[in-house]
């Protein structure tokens, strides 16, 4: 591919997330109360902006997942992981946060 189609392309590691009966958002676990750890990247089509762990962003499917860690990722990697739709402008809560990033330790 040429250089002009190339763009950067990070991959995201996080937790998908329902609102509760406040609108707050909590993470989303499973009937055993764990939460499970997924990975997206940054599509060339990705709109808005990485903001920092705790933004929230949309899946491709509109599932809406905290986004704990960013690393960079090889632009020729890029098809083992599935692109992210777009970053929301909204973060979690620092509790929820840190429930998270105890997750991904």
């Amino acid at each position: 591919m040429s250089k002009k189609g190339k763009y950067e392309v990070q991959k995201f590691t996080g937790i998908p997330v329902e609102a509760d009966a406040d609108g707050k958002y909590q993470l989303k676990v499973d009937q055993n109360g764990d939460a499970k750890l997924h990975t997206w990247r940054t599509g060339k089509h990705t709109k808005g902006k990485y903001q920092g762990p705790g933004q929230l962003m949309l899946t491709e499917n509109n599932l809406t997942v905290v986004i704990l860690a960013a690393e960079p990722m090889a632009f020729k990697d890029r098809h083992s992981e599935t692109p992210l739709q777009r970053f929301l402008t909204t973060k979690v809560d620092d509790d929820v946060l840190q429930q998270g990033l105890a997750e991904l330790k």
